[in-house]
């Protein structure tokens, strides 16, 4: 009864947020080095430069700062909130598990 608790939580609760993260970087290291940093973050890459997961309010202020960081005076970014469930009628080459929500969270 506690770890429904515990998953009700982290993984229903306000704590997670779905997001997208999308950018257009121009310099192959700095793109090279975000998509390594969204990636140790936790988002799946569902394209080139297009992310998704879950993130804490935390971690969406830290890929703020990464895009500060790596983002030049002419690149773009940026993290959209989304909802995104099984019913992937408007999707095209994706199954429906690509989006699943994770059964728990690692915390380090």
């Amino acid at each position: 009864m506690v770890i429904i608790i515990i998953n009700l939580i982290f993984l229903g609760g306000n704590m997670y947020t779905q997001v997208i993260v999308s950018y257009d970087i121009e310099n192959n290291k700095n793109r090279t080095k975000l998509f390594e940093e969204l990636k140790d973050i936790g988002l799946v890459a569902i394209q080139k430069s297009v992310f998704w997961g879950y993130i804490l309010p935390s971690e969406k202020r830290i890929i703020k700062m990464l895009f500060d960081k790596y983002c030049d005076k002419f690149d773009k970014a940026f993290i959209v909130n989304c909802v995104l469930d099984k019913n992937l009628d408007l999707c095209f080459g994706y199954k429906d598990d690509d989006f699943s929500h994770p059964e728990s969270f690692e915390i380090i």
